[in-house]
């Protein structure tokens, strides 16, 4: 069963029938590590930055893979309208105030004015999973995810080894398990109902 580093290493040896990829093994794992990024939306990733808003760009942070909300507390909550990079600059405005537009831009949040004031701000962003090493050997999505990160690895070996039906079998499992993993964080059925009694 894969627990950690090494049973996931070793399972990707068993699975491939490999053994002259071991060296491989850590830069499999890792580009395994930026496709989970770019494609899992799952509660084990959500993430929470705030702090004082006090300029024209916030950087993001160092974990941030994708954005999910940004507020900025006013005399109620404020949600500025994210648009593309390319239509912040259009928006801009010289004078202070609340801005009205941001964008992602590099790694920094760009908005189409500079605040009038320091304000609160709240940004919920899903994080990038914990990089699994030997010097840190688990992290919350290999105990829940444990097929979907052997997948990913497998497909990262089946490039590498240039075995076209490999990666269409290793993608095909892959995507299901993703689409399954991010199905299983999505609200389900009616509304929320309080029964007393």
């Amino acid at each position: 069963m894969i627990t950690d580093y090494a049973s996931l290493k070793a399972a990707i040896a068993d699975f491939t029938h490999r053994a002259d990829l071991t060296s491989y093994l850590d830069d499999f794992i890792a580009m395994a590590e930026e496709r989970l990024a770019s494609d899992l939306r799952v509660r084990e990733l959500e993430s929470t930055a705030t702090g004082t808003l006090s300029g024209l760009t916030l950087a993001l942070p160092s974990d941030f893979a994708a954005f999910r909300r940004f507020t900025i507390q006013t005399t109620a909550q404020y949600t500025p309208e994210f648009i593309g990079p390319d239509g912040i600059k259009a928006k801009y405005q010289a004078a202070a105030g609340l801005p009205a537009f941001a964008a992602i831009v590099g790694a920094n949040i760009e908005f189409n004015r500079s605040v009038d004031a320091a304000y609160a701000y709240t940004l919920d962003y899903w994080m990038k999973p914990v990089a699994i090493t030997s010097g840190n050997t688990t992290s919350t999505v290999l105990t829940n995810y444990r097929g979907l990160y052997l997948y990913a690895c497998l497909l990262e070996t089946a490039f590498f080894a240039k075995n076209d039906a490999d990666v269409a079998r290793y993608s095909a499992k892959y995507r299901e398990l993703v689409d399954f993993a991010n199905s299983r964080g999505k609200a389900s059925g009616g509304p929320l109902r309080i029964v007393r009694g």
